[in-house]
């Protein structure tokens, strides 16, 4: 048995490999492809199954950092999506489907929340790489070589890390056994350690500089974690819209509906009376005539709701011949806090935006990189410095120690002095970009609060005039039965009915809009379990909530 530490024990080795250890040429290369097999013989599978434990184990632990709650993030669509069912036909349609079901589907099929979710991925592995890179960095090699009747066989282990004193460590210890042709049929063994350390004395050796590539990774991810929850809401912000405007349009379908049975009536009963000689025949085309309208407006109208749906489906990336049958979730959605909402005002508006919208607070975060920037820029304009220390042994040699000092003088450094003017320039424009999303946030919160009172007051004006419309048309209705109006009076009613309906639907969807869209824009608007969530102690007292 050959002894485990092989490069220590030399006369061990010389025992047992006998001449006819290594019979030919085939034999010699054969071991070389063995060693390479047994550290190269790992399954892709087993790859990606490692990277993601790595991957979701570092997402969590930041998610946890920023918001408090664990990531259960995962790059992977379902296996079985509902996408996926639909196309095999074990689903045939989608019926009763509310505003959270809608949410769930476009989590899981939308094309680009999964591109979303693939960027923040990237940015992870980015980290980890950097991670990866400030470690203990180990290289194996093994080689078998033949040539004119000479055999070599060597292996060697080494290692390389970087401190954060911006020392860099690197140790390597190796053996070589040797058959030369010319001096019989023995082996002969070599080994060989060596290591060095190599620091930084000026110019480069704060930490802060060495570690820049890993901070801006951490930085990074923390941005893209923040980006993505964003996004998240905006997203679900964007659902909202177009599920609340495919409502509105199926309630124009259904208000057009009734106008059409109700015209229908009408002028069947001036059919009939204008037969008789009870009524002109004038009257009688004009309920005619407004009856085909609202029957073409009709078809106008569904013709539209399809077409709206299927651009609905399309968002949500389910296939586009899926039945898909909405029912109307409550459209009265944080309704209790919209007075709270009105009377925040716009200091108290936006001093919760800066410091609740993470798009926000990845802006000046950005700003803080770009001055750290500038004092890495900074460093690499001072003379360089650095210290080696280094020792060498070899089988039967002596230890050679070796210190050098290399000094570089800031001579020639167009390219760190074009840098760092650079990122003075890159600050100047962090600091505006700042300073311009600022500005945007406090415009668009004004414009969210008068945009929220004007859409209250036009839900109660439309209330009104839906009701006064219904009584107009009941008043007419009886006043045509009892000969004391025309058909022209009852066929305004109708009308102005039919629009007051229509208006009011515009109005409870905008003004529903309206409040999640404040609530957005200042930063509040979560996606829980249930659907959309608030901070609700920011904006509510606390003798209320």
């Amino acid at each position: 048995m050959v002894s485990r530490n092989l490069w220590d024990n030399p006369a061990v080795i010389r025992e047992n490999l006998k001449p006819n250890f290594f019979k030919d040429n085939a034999l010699l290369a054969q071991f070389a492809l063995v060693v390479s097999f047994l550290f190269s013989c790992v399954l892709p599978e087993e790859v990606a199954k490692e990277v993601d434990e790595k991957a979701y184990a570092i997402l969590a632990e930041r998610s946890e950092a920023i918001f408090g709650v664990s990531s259960d993030f995962r790059i992977e669509p379902p296996e079985n999506s509902l996408r996926q069912q639909l196309l095999n036909g074990d689903i045939a349609e989608l019926d009763d489907l509310n505003l959270v079901g809608c949410l769930e589907i476009a989590a899981e099929n939308s094309r680009e929340y999964q591109s979303r979710k693939e960027d923040l991925y990237r940015s992870v592995l980015a980290l980890s790489l950097e991670q990866w890179n400030y470690g203990p960095q180990f290289d194996l090699d093994v080689s078998a070589v033949s040539a004119d009747g000479d055999e070599t066989v060597r292996a060697g282990l080494g290692v390389n890390k970087l401190l954060g004193s911006g020392a860099n460590v690197i140790g390597a210890v190796g053996g070589s056994l040797l058959k030369v042709a010319s001096g019989g049929a023995g082996w002969d063994s070599l080994s060989d350690a060596s290591f060095s350390i190599t620091q930084p004395l000026l110019g480069g050796a704060a930490r802060e500089v060495i570690r820049e590539p890993l901070t801006q990774a951490e930085r990074n991810l923390v941005y893209e974690v923040r980006s993505f929850e964003r996004y998240r809401s905006t997203f679900s912000l964007e659902i909202a819209t177009k599920y609340f405007q495919l409502i509105e349009t199926i309630d124009n379908v259904r208000n057009e509906e009734d106008n059409f049975k109700g015209l229908l009536l009408l002028s069947q009963r001036n059919q009939a009376l204008a037969e008789a000689g009870h009524l002109s025949d004038i009257e009688a085309d004009e309920a005619k005539q407004d009856t085909l309208e609202s029957e073409n407006r009709l078809l106008e109208l569904r013709g539209g709701l399809s077409q709206q749906l299927d651009s609905f489906k399309l968002y949500l990336g389910l296939p586009i011949g899926v039945e898909l049958g909405l029912v109307r979730s409550s459209m009265e959605e944080f309704e209790n806090f919209e007075s709270h909402l009105i009377n925040l005002g716009e200091d108290k508006a936006n001093q919760i935006a800066f410091k609740e919208r993470l798009d926000y607070l990845n802006r000046t975060d950005a700003t803080y990189d770009a001055e750290r920037k500038v004092r890495v820029a900074e460093e690499a304009l001072k003379s360089g410095l650095d210290l080696q220390v280094s020792t060498e042994r070899s089988d039967g040699g002596s230890t050679n120690w070796s210190r050098s000092l290399s000094l570089d003088l800031p001579i020639r450094r167009v390219p760190e002095h074009n840098a760092y003017r650079g990122s003075l320039i890159s600050l100047e424009a962090a600091y505006r970009s700042e300073q311009e999303m600022g500005d945007s946030i406090i415009a668009s919160l004004r414009d969210e609060l008068r945009k929220l009172l004007n859409t209250k007051k036009s839900y109660l004006i439309q209330l009104n005039a839906v009701d006064l419309a219904q009584q107009r048309v009941e008043s007419t209705d009886l006043s045509l039965a009892a000969g004391r109006s025309d058909t022209r009076s009852a066929l305004d009613a109708r009308r102005a009915l039919l629009s007051a309906k229509n208006a009011l639907t515009s109005a409870l969807v905008d003004r529903l809009l309206a409040r999640l869209s404040l609530l957005s824009e200042m930063g509040l608007l979560r996606i829980g379990p249930s659907g959309f969530e608030i901070e609700s102690g920011q904006i509510v007292p606390e003798n209320e909530s």
